[in-house]
Parts: C-alpha cells; structure tokens; sequence
C-alpha cells in the first residue's frame, strides 16, 4: 500500500481527497456544537433577566407607605388655653389630687393662688419670694409646691393645662364666679411682685367683663 501511493498518482490524489473530506466533517461539526452552546447559554441569561424584573417592582409600595406617613411625624401640637375651669362646683371637694386646705380656702372666698416651681431654679426662686410677699394678705390662700410633687394638685393643674414651670395658678374666689364653679388663670416664668399682686387684683375684680379695648 505504501509502494502505491508512493508511485502511482492517482493513489495520491484519492488519498488526499479523503483526508480533506475527513477534516471538512471535522470542523461543520465543531461549529455547530459551538453554535448550540451559544444559544443555550442565551436563553438561560434571557430567562434570568425575566425572573428579575418583578423584584424590582415588588419594593414600589413599601416606598409609597413610608411617604404617606409622613405627615403623622411633623403634625403640630395643639395650643393649651391660658386660662379655663378647673371643676365644676360639685366636684371641688377635697380627694386626691386636691388637698382640703385649697377647698377650705375657696369655701372662705379667698384668692387660691398655686405656684408651681422647681428646684434651684434662678426664676423660680425670685418669684416665689414675690409670690410669698403678695400672699402675707388675709384675701389669699398660697400654696407652693416643687414640680415633682405636682401630682397633689393635679386636680388644679390639670384643668388649666400646665405644661412648664415655674407656672403661677390664680382662682378667683368662690363668690365672685357663676354658679360657684371654680374658674382660674395660668401664667409661666419670671413675675414680680407688681405682676402677681396685678394677677390677684384681676382674680377680685368685679365690674363688667365686656368691656371694649377703646375708649367709649
């Protein structure tokens, strides 16, 4: 066989022929193997791309319930009256929350005057020395008590809404309020001694309260 092809032509050329066909198949089928990895691997990132997108989307409505709560955070509070009733004319006995000594003042139509300071405070100590100068007078009933202990007076406190100290409590004696029901004024900070001798004048005042803010 190796005599033949070593002196015949046309061996030769057969033998060729068959070897570049033996190479052709080789490679048509290595590039179709090649091709269907290609498209294989195409479809898979195509699928994962598909799988994907609704994550993004799933997260849209937390972000919209974290918006519409917002406004609950920067609501503002609700401004406290500077002055109100305290209770009504049945309900002012002494109990807890109101100590007997402040009832039996009202009963006697005197000024009830509460002040309510803290401790070692530089305003609270001057206007309790003030508020300890008006109410050496027989028409007033004072009663100081620290801020920590406020919950004896609670009663008072909370019907004029006290949210700071030092806070000056005024009521008006029992005689010059309707129908006997306590009515009482709230003030905060430094006060002289004018200042709350002025708050206790108001407090017994008994002329007209419609009055206008102008010279008839």
């Amino acid at each position: 066989m190796r005599k033949a092809l070593n002196d015949n032509p046309v061996v030769q050329i057969g033998a060729l022929a068959a070897l570049a066909l033996l190479v052709g198949f080789l490679l048509i089928t290595r590039m179709s193997h090649k091709g269907s990895e290609g498209s294989t691997s195409t479809t898979a990132s195509d699928s994962s791309a598909t799988a994907v997108a609704p994550t993004s989307s799933s997260t849209e409505p937390s972000a919209t319930a974290t918006t519409g709560s917002a406004p609950d955070a920067t609501a503002a509070p609700a401004p406290t009256s500077p002055s109100s009733g305290v209770a009504s004319a049945g309900d002012f006995v002494a109990g807890p929350g109101l100590p007997a000594p402040v009832v039996q003042a009202y009963k006697h139509n005197e000024v009830v005057v509460l002040l309510v300071v803290r401790r070692n405070g530089i305003d609270d100590e001057a206007v309790k020395a003030g508020a300890e100068t008006v109410g050496s007078s027989s028409k007033v009933a004072l009663f100081v008590t620290n801020a920590g202990h406020i919950a004896r007076y609670s009663r008072i406190a909370a019907g004029v809404n006290v949210d700071r100290v030092p806070a000056l409590i005024v009521l008006r004696p029992r005689n010059l309020t309707d129908g006997g029901v306590p009515q009482a004024t709230v003030s905060y900070g430094f006060r002289g001694v004018d200042s709350i001798a002025q708050a206790i004048r108001d407090a017994l005042y008994k002329g007209p309260t419609d009055l206008p803010y102008y010279p008839k």
